[in-house]
C-alpha cells in the first residue's frame, strides 16, 4: 500500500488526498494485493512479497497512473507455471475492465497462458514472422508449407520451432519472414480513444514526496547513516583515548593534535564506502522509475540532498564530540569546526553517491572510492609536505576537501589558542629533537608551516572551507549529469 499510496501521490496532480487512496484500494483490489498490502516488500536480507506478488506490485504501480497503454518486458520470468498463469490472466483481465493495451514480450509461455493473448507478434532475425490473432498464427504458417501443429505440442512451441534458424531451414524461415504482408490499420474515431495518463505533479511537490519516502527508508534501515553515526562516535572515541596527551596545549602536542583531526576526518570518510552497495542497488530502482516516469531525477537528486545534509550533520557531531570531552578543542570555535567537517563528509558523501552511479559494478565503484580516497588522505598534509611533492601531483591538494578542511580545522582551533611549553622568545623550548613552533596560535601555524608547507598564518578556515563546498556540489552535479544521461540512453 505504501508504495502504491506514493505512485499516487506523485500523479495525483489535480486529484484530492481522499481520491488518491480511493484510487490505491481500487488498484490494490484490481491485482488481488488486498491481502498483502500491509507486508513489506522485501530485499536481500528481509523476506518479504514472493515473487508474483512483486510482478503484480510493478503492474500496480503503472495502474496508479491510469495509463492507456502497458508495455512489459517479460512479465512472466522467473516464476512458476501457475503465478504466470495468474499474472497473465491478471493482465488479461485488467485490459478488459480498464480498456487498457497490453503489450508483452513473452518467452517460453505454456499453452494455458499462449491462449489468454488475443494478438501475436512472431519475430525472427528482426523481422515480423506473423502479426495477428492468435487462433489464426497455425492457419498462416501452414498455408506456407510449414508442418501441422502435430497432436500434444504447444502453439507456441510450435511457432518458436517453424521460425528458429537452429531448428528450421534457413531458406523455410526467409520464405515465412518474405511472405508476411502488414495490414493497414484503420484509425478509430472513438471517443477518447487518445492516450491517457493522469499528470505529473510539480518538482517541488515530488521532493517533498522522495524526502518522505527516503526518510521512512532510513528509519528502517541503518546501514545507511545510523550505524556510521554509531562507527565514527565509536572509532573517534579510540583516537581520542590513544592521542588522550594531546589535551595538554604543549610544544610536543602540537603534530599530534593535527593527526588527531586528520583520523577524525578519515574514520568516517572512509566508512561511506559500504554504502555504496546500497546507493547502488537504489540506482537499479532508480532507474526504473525514472524510465517509467514516476518522477523527474532533479527531483530525486534533490530529495537525497535533502536528506544527507542533515544526516552528515549528525555524522560529524558524532565524530567530533569524543575529541571535545576526552582531548579538548576550542569552544569558542566548535561550529566553524563543525561546519568544516560536515563539508569534508558531504564530498565523502557525494564521491560515493557518484561512483555508485557510474561504476557497472558495486565492487568496482568501491575499489575505486578506496583509490580517490587513498590519494586524498596522502595529500591532506600531516603525512608530507605539500611542497615536496611533485607539481605533476601537487595540484590535487587545491581540490581536496580532506585537505582544505583539515587545514581549516587547525587553523580555527589554534588561531583561538596559546600553547606552553615556548616562553616569550622560546627560553622554555626544550632541546632537540623536541619540535618548538611558538606560544600564540598564529605563531605556532607559522612554525608547524615551515615543516608542512601546507600550514600557516595566512590560510583562512572560511575560504577554504568555501572551496571544499564548491568541490562537494561539483562531484553532486556530476552525479545527476551522469544520472540524467544514463536515464536517457
Amino acid at each position: 500500500r505504501e508504495t502504491l499510496r506514493y505512485g499516487a501521490d506523485l500523479h495525483g496532480a489535480g486529484s484530492s488526498a481522499k481520491e488518491r487512496e480511493a484510487l490505491v484500494d481500487e488498484v490494490l483490489d484490481h491485482t488481488g494485493l488486498k491481502s498483502c498490502e500491509h507486508t513489506l516488500v522485501g530485499d536481500l536480507f528481509r523476506k518479504g512479497l514472493s515473487g508474483g506478488q512483486k510482478k503484480r506490485l510493478c503492474i500496480a504501480e503503472a495502474l496508479v497512473k491510469r495509463p492507456s497503454i502497458l508495455v512489459l518486458d517479460e512479465p512472466t520470468s522467473a516464476l512458476d507455471s501457475t503465478a504466470a498463469f495468474e499474472v497473465t490472466r491478471l493482465l488479461q483481465g485488467l485490459a478488459k475492465s480498464s480498456n487498457l493495451l497490453i503489450l508483452c514480450t513473452i518467452h517460453q509461455p505454456s499453452h494455458r497462458v499462449f491462449q489468454l493473448f488475443d494478438d501475436t507478434l512472431i519475430l525472427a532475425a528482426g523481422r515480423v514472422a506473423y502479426c495477428g490473432p492468435t487462433e489464426d498464427a497455425v492457419r498462416h504458417m501452414t498455408s506456407l508449407g510449414m508442418p501441422p501443429l502435430k497432436a500434444g505440442m504447444s502453439l507456441p512451441e510450435y511457432l518458436l520451432d517453424v521460425t528458429n534458424t537452429d531448428f528450421t531451414a534457413a531458406e523455410q524461415v526467409e520464405k515465412i519472414l518474405d511472405s508476411w504482408v502488414p495490414h493497414p490499420i484503420e484509425p478509430s474515431d472513438a471517443e477518447g480513444a487518445g492516450v491517457r495518463e493522469t499528470e505529473m505533479r510539480g518538482v517541488g511537490v515530488q521532493t517533498l514526496i522522495l524526502g518522505r519516502r527516503l526518510a521512512w527508508i532510513t528509519l528502517r534501515d541503518p546501514m545507511l547513516y545510523a550505524s556510521r553515526w554509531l562507527f565514527a562516535l565509536v572509532a573517534n572515541l579510540v583516537f581520542a583515548w590513544v592521542y588522550m596527551d594531546a589535551r595538554d596545549r604543549t610544544q610536543a602536542q602540537v603534530l599530534p593534535r593535527i593527526w588527531l583531526l586528520s583520523w577524525c576526518m578519515g574514520a568516517p570518510a572512509f566508512m561511506s564506502v559500504v554504502v555504496i552497495a546500497v546507493y547502488s542497488l537504489d540506482f537499479h530502482i532508480l532507474q526504473k522509475e525514472l524510465r517509467n516516469g514516476m518522477y523527474r531525477p532533479t527531483a530525486y537528486v534533490m530529495s537525497q540532498t535533502l536528506l544527507m545534509i542533515p544526516s552528515l550533520l549528525v555524522l560529524s557531531a558524532c565524530a567530533l564530540l569524543p575529541l571535545y570531552l576526552i582531548v579538548g578543542y576550542s569552544w569558542s570555535v566548535v561550529v566553524e569546526m563543525w561546519l568544516a567537517l560536515s563539508v569534508c563528509m558531504l564530498w565523502a558523501e557525494c564521491l560515493a553517491q557518484l561512483l555508485a552511479v557510474c561504476s557497472p559494478h558495486f565492487l568496482l565503484g568501491m575499489v575505486a572510492y578506496i583509490g580517490v580516497m587513498f590519494i586524498a588522505f596522502l595529500q591532506a598534509g600531516p603525512i608530507i609536505s605539500i611542497g615536496s611533492i611533485t607539481p605533476v601531483l601537487r595540484w590535487i591538494h587545491s581540490i581536496n576537501p580532506w585537505f582544505l578542511c583539515l587545514r581549516a580545522m587547525t587553523t580555527l582551533d589554534f588561531t583561538s589558542s596559546t600553547f606552553d611549553g615556548f616562553g616569550d622568545v622560546g627560553e622554555l623550548c626544550d632541546a632537540p629533537p623536541v619540535p618548538c613552533f611558538g606560544k600564540q596560535g598564529a605563531d605556532v601555524l607559522d612554525g608547524v608551516g615551515a615543516l608542512l608547507s601546507s600550514f600557516g598564518s595566512e590560510h583562512h578556515a572560511a575560504h577554504d572551507i568555501a572551496v571544499a563546498v564548491g568541490v562537494a556540489a561539483a562531484t553532486k552535479l556530476g552525479q545527476y549529469a551522469f544520472l540524467s544521461l544514463k536515464v536517457v540512453r
